[in-house]
């Protein structure tokens, strides 16, 4: 098992990724990898504008496993909800980059699909625009919130975010998402 370990880190050093978790994750643990996360991006004299945004979105898609993950428990003498999911932080040359995945319902794959086609299609003066929009609109029932993040995601990304959504067994679907500042 200890050679298993050690080529799993070396592969993780090879692709550049400087934060793996993979598991069950809350509000708290959230807070504590997220201080963790700036702390080692300013040891490696990241401009605080990047690490702003790198952070932004690393809390955005934390949140929407948090919120959207079909993946839940709740431990007996737990106060809250376990969501579970994956969120790798990396750097590829100059550029961070933000994955997440996680299971989502067969429902939310349509609408899922629908908006990140929108918002993906658009450039930055477009989506200022669409999230302004989107702001004064009241969020709808099944949402817990108004469809902003994905939108600030893109907005604060360098590149078009990335998604794919792969149909899995017994009415589930895999989300991934990546950003790159």
């Amino acid at each position: 098992m200890q050679k298993e370990i050690q080529n799993f880190y070396h592969q993780l050093q090879e692709k550049g990724i400087i934060f793996s978790f993979s598991g069950p994750i809350s509000q708290s643990l959230l807070e504590g990898i997220g201080q963790t996360l700036k702390q080692k991006m300013s040891l490696e004299e990241t401009s605080t504008n990047v690490i702003h945004k790198v952070f932004s979105i690393f809390v955005e898609l934390m949140q929407n496993i948090i919120n959207y993950s079909a993946q839940r428990v709740t431990p007996e003498e737990a106060e809250q909800e376990l969501s579970y999911g994956v969120l790798i932080v990396g750097k590829e040359e100059e550029h961070f980059y933000i994955i997440s995945g996680n299971y989502i319902h067969e429902d939310q794959k349509g609408p899922l699909q629908e908006k990140l086609a929108k918002i993906k299609s658009m450039d930055k003066d477009e989506l200022k625009q669409y999230y302004k929009q989107q702001r004064r609109l009241q969020a709808d029932d099944a949402s817990k919130g108004a469809g902003l993040g994905f939108i600030e995601m893109a907005r604060k990304a360098t590149h078009p975010i990335e998604y794919e959504i792969a149909n899995m067994e017994n009415g589930y679907n895999f989300f991934v998402v990546k950003a790159v500042i």
